[in-house]
């Protein structure tokens, strides 16, 4: 299963993406070099996951998804609690900020972005994916409201 914008098994970090994401952007950078390969070699069962973020929905994405042949996962707007890649997200920003002395210049962030996503430990994308099913059932109990993720 592909989360967000990279692969449980090819975990390629998309740092180099600069400037604002536009949905063309987000299609000829992400998506096709990135995401649908991926998805292609995973089968006809991988499920493709982003959230409803502006350049995840406009028409030439969804156009290009499903010219791809690409299944969507349907996610509810403003659902962090689902979104697993958000603690992700949190841990990457932690294992940076905890570097000293900080990035002074984008160029030795984005060193350090990349350093850090390859140091993470596959043991976080598992757990991650594993408490989806936990993560439903406690959004769906609390109806749609806080849950501990």
């Amino acid at each position: 299963m592909v989360w967000g914008a990279f692969s449980l098994h090819h975990r390629t970090p998309l740092f180099h993406v600069q400037g604002n994401l536009t949905g063309l952007r987000y299609r000829d950078e992400i998506l096709r070099p990135l995401a649908v390969p991926t998805l292609q070699q995973m089968g006809p069962q991988a499920v493709h996951q982003d959230d409803n973020a502006r350049p995840h929905r406009v028409r030439v994405v969804n156009d290009f998804l499903q010219q791809s042949g690409v299944n969507r996962m349907e996610w509810p707007a403003c659902s962090p609690d689902l979104n697993p890649i958000e603690n992700l997200w949190d841990e990457l920003d932690r294992k940076v900020r905890s570097n000293l002395p900080p990035p002074r210049v984008v160029q030795h962030l984005y060193q350090m972005l990349q350093a850090e996503w390859q140091a993470l430990p596959q043991r976080i994308f598992t757990t991650l994916v594993n408490s989806m099913g936990t993560r439903s059932v406690e959004c769906q109990n609390s109806q749609g409201g806080y849950t501990h993720y």
